[in-house]
C-alpha cells in the first residue's frame, strides 16, 4: 500500500510539473507577443524618427559646408557625413532600415533671364542631392538639397526647411533690387544605398558674380526666375511668403507674379533696377 501511494505521489508531481511548464510557456509566449506587437514597433518608430532627425541635421551641415566654400571662395574639399540607415536588432529580429543617397548633376534646372527677351540670360544652374529613406515603421521621407535650399518631402507633400539665398528690397522711391546666390552641382551621377555612413565631398570649382545696374536698368527690367523641380508647392510657398510679407512693400501682381505647372515654377519680378547675382559650381562626390 505504501508503494502504491508513492507511485500516485510521483504521478501527481509529474502532472503538476507539466502544467507549470505549459503555464510558463504561455506566459513567455504572451510576453513576447506583447513585446513584438507593441514595444518593438514603438522602438523601431523611435529609432527611425531619430535617424530622420539626424538626416535633416546632416543636410543642414551639407548646406553650411557649401555656403562656407562659396562665401570664403575656398578651394578646400569639405566632407559631410550622411547616415544611410540603421543596423538590424538581432535580439528581436527587427528589420534593418536602409536609405539611398543620389547626387544628380543633371536633375532640376534654374535660369534667370530678361522676361521680354529670353535669350538675355543672367544665370543658369542645375543639380541636386537627395536622400530617400526605406523605413519600416515611419512614413518614407526624402531630403533634398537643390539651388542652395534644403527641402523635406513625405506623403506627396514637401516643405522647405532651409531657404535659398534670395533677397528682394524696395526703396522709398519704389525701386526694386534683387540679390541671388544659386548653387549648381557638378560631378558624375552617383547613387549608393545601404546602412553605412557615407561621405559627401564637395569642392568649389568656379563661381561667377555680377551686378547689373545703371544705364538701361534705370528704366527697370522685368526678370524671370524659371526652375524645374518636383517640389513646386514648396517653392511657390517660399516665394509667396518671402515676397508677400507686409514689411516687403511688394504687391502681386503689380510687383511680381508666380506661375506654376507640372514640375516647374516661374517667378516674374517687374521693374527691377538692380540685380546682384552669383552662381557657384560645386563638384560633388560620394565616398
Amino acid at each position: 500500500m505504501k508503494g502504491g501511494n508513492h507511485r500516485w505521489s510521483n504521478d501527481r508531481g509529474a502532472i503538476s510539473g507539466a502544467v507549470t511548464a505549459v503555464m510558463l510557456l504561455l506566459i513567455i509566449s504572451s510576453t513576447l507577443s506583447i513585446v513584438m506587437s507593441i514595444y518593438v514597433p514603438a522602438w523601431g518608430e523611435a529609432d527611425e524618427a531619430d535617424h530622420m532627425r539626424t538626416t535633416l541635421e546632416q543636410f543642414y551641415s551639407l548646406r553650411e559646408n557649401i555656403d562656407a566654400q562659396v562665401l570664403r571662395d575656398s578651394p578646400v574639399t569639405a566632407s559631410t557625413k550622411i547616415t544611410l540607415g540603421l543596423v538590424p536588432n538581432a535580439l528581436f529580429g527587427m528589420s534593418q532600415t536602409t536609405g539611398r543617397v543620389v547626387s544628380n548633376p543633371f536633375n532640376g534646372s534654374l535660369a534667370v533671364y530678361n522676361s521680354t527677351d529670353s535669350s538675355d540670360v543672367y544665370a543658369r544652374c542645375r543639380g541636386n542631392v537627395t536622400f530617400t529613406s526605406q523605413n519600416s515603421y515611419q512614413s518614407q521621407q526624402t531630403y533634398v538639397y537643390e539651388q542652395g535650399a534644403v527641402l523635406v518631402a513625405s506623403g506627396g507633400q514637401a516643405a522647405m526647411r532651409a531657404p535659398p539665398h534670395f533677397g528682394i528690397a524696395k526703396d522709398s522711391a519704389g525701386n526694386l533690387s534683387v540679390s541671388l546666390l544659386f548653387v549648381s552641382l557638378g560631378g558624375d551621377f552617383q547613387s549608393t544605398a545601404g546602412t553605412d555612413n557615407i561621405v559627401l565631398e564637395t569642392k568649389k570649382s568656379s563661381s561667377d558674380h555680377n551686378i547689373y545696374e545703371g544705364a538701361d536698368w534705370d528704366l527697370g527690367k522685368d526678370l524671370s526666375i524659371n526652375m524645374s523641380t518636383p517640389y513646386t508647392a514648396a517653392w511657390v510657398k517660399y516665394f509667396n511668403d518671402t515676397l508677400g510679407r507686409p514689411t516687403s512693400g511688394l504687391v502681386s501682381p503689380a510687383n511680381y507674379n508666380i506661375a506654376t505647372g507640372s514640375g516647374w515654377v516661374r517667378l516674374d519680378i517687374f521693374s527691377v533696377r538692380r540685380l546682384d547675382i552669383a552662381i557657384a559650381i560645386i563638384e560633388v562626390r560620394i565616398r
